[in-house]
């Protein structure tokens, strides 16, 4: 797998200032409160998946990481859905990884299997698939004129950006270390 994402984060390693990254906190002033918790206010730690992680990209700003982890690989959006009234309601997004697992902070899941979990949480039936930018920009009810950086504009300063983009990077190394555990086992 290629990874396209930059390997230096230049605003985070100089707020680090030779620190490890974890070690770093970034706040995050989301626009909206989070949907679970209505949190406005957040402190991440670059790599950390802690409540306020888990709290900002899994219940509100999941398009920023799935975002991210598309610029830097490429794969499709996964977007989940439940049926509400009658329609598809858009209710969160990862990415859809080459082994067709879902990838969102959380990790990598099954599809078949986060599905029926889905469908037990909602209490109506789900679905996961595969989509295009232009596809999460309908989901979004964005404009069509929407450029697919967008989401760097949404976050005001270049250190969240390094911050977010550095999640996605963490996330996808896990895959990248799966993916060599799976081929190395098969020889």
């Amino acid at each position: 797998m290629s990874i396209r994402c930059a390997t230096r984060f230049p605003h985070l390693e100089e707020v680090a200032a030779g620190r490890p990254f974890d070690q770093v906190g970034v706040e995050f002033l989301p626009s909206h409160p989070t949907m679970r918790h209505g949190l406005t206010r957040l402190v991440l730690h670059p790599g950390v998946i802690n409540d306020d992680a888990d709290e900002f990209f899994a219940w509100g700003y999941c398009w920023l990481l799935a975002a991210a982890q598309k610029e830097a690989t490429g794969w499709s959006y996964g977007l989940v859905e439940r049926w509400r009234e009658g329609t598809w309601e858009w209710t969160h997004v990862g990415v859809i990884t080459p082994a067709g697992t879902f990838l969102d902070i959380r990790g990598y899941h099954d599809r078949d299997g986060l599905t029926a979990d889905l469908e037990a949480a909602y209490g109506v039936p789900t679905r996961i698939r595969m989509g295009t930018f232009a596809d999460l920009r309908q989901a979004m009810n964005m404009p069509e004129d929407t450029e697919p950086d967008w989401w760097l504009g949404t976050l005001g300063a270049p250190i969240l950006a390094d911050t977010v983009r550095y999640f996605a990077t963490h996330l996808l190394s896990r895959y990248e270390l799966k993916t060599s555990s799976h081929l190395a086992s098969r020889r």
